[in-house]
């Protein structure tokens, strides 16, 4: 009897290793990161990218840093398909920040957001949490942020541009979701349902507030405005949508006497 033990032993633990493999060391895990504008597509390269930083919640150590880029994805899957809760809105490819993380053991994330890089003053920065868990893949549409506002740029006037006192000014915005998708009439961006005006300042004063109105080009919007006293004016651009999505530029102006004005110009 003796003789027999070590062989049952050696039976019983090669039965429990067959059984229950054993996984020893880390598992590369994948992260996918996707940002989309309120009630609007995929935001991703054509408004600049954003900055995701992937940190240790519980350490705030950073894991990793990368640009997320792309395209804005499929404009009917996303916008005009019926969305069902199993429904994969990146499907067909849209802009995405990827990362893989070596783990043996389950870590807490925190993934900042920070952009469109190329929104300036409605840039965001979010905050979202996630456990990784080795082995469990974070794919699809990933962990998605969904960003509020407008991306709102002042082409005219052009900061401290100057004009002649008395002369029509053109104040003039190009107005978007986050993703960059297009605002006109009748269309899934509706440029008819924009409110934008602008807040004319004068020494410290608010003085005019002027709607501003489609301009016939895509994301065009216009006023205007007639400086009567010469000095310098801020002009703040306002613009909302029926979505809850807000954004503003910041642009000015300087008025000056027609000879002045010409002067500077060296005409």
């Amino acid at each position: 009897m003796q003789r027999n033990c070590p062989i049952k032993v050696t039976f019983v633990f090669c039965l429990l290793f067959l059984l229950v493999p054993c996984v020893v060391g880390a598992v590369p895990t994948k992260l996918v990161v996707r940002a989309k504008a309120n009630d609007a597509k995929f935001i991703g390269t054509a408004v600049g990218g954003l900055k995701v930083v992937v940190r240790d919640a519980l350490t705030g150590k950073t894991l990793a840093e990368k640009t997320l880029e792309g395209k804005t994805g499929n404009t009917k899957i996303i916008m005009k398909d019926p969305i069902m809760r199993n429904t994969v809105l990146s499907q067909g490819g849209a802009a995405k920040a990827e990362f893989v993380f070596d783990i043996e053991e389950p870590v807490k994330l925190e993934i900042e957001l920070v952009g469109p890089l190329g929104a300036g003053n409605n840039i965001h920065k979010e905050v979202k949490t996630t456990w990784l868990i080795p082995g469990k893949d974070i794919t699809g549409d990933g962990i998605l942020f969904n960003l509020y506002g407008l991306i709102v740029h002042a082409y005219s006037p052009k900061p401290h541009e100057f004009f002649p006192v008395g002369t029509k000014v053109t104040i003039g915005a190009h107005i978007t979701p986050m993703c960059g998708c297009p605002e006109r009439p009748d269309f899934l961006w509706d440029a008819n349902k924009v409110n934008a005006k602008a807040a004319v300042f004068f020494k410290g004063k608010k003085i005019a507030e002027v709607p501003l109105k489609w301009a016939s080009r895509i994301s065009h919007f216009e006023a205007s405005f007639v400086p009567k006293e010469p000095g310098d004016y801020k002009i703040v651009i306002m613009a909302s949508d029926l979505r809850n999505n807000q954004g503003i530029a910041v642009t000015g102006l300087v008025a000056v006497p027609a000879k002045t004005y010409h002067r500077i110009l060296g005409k």
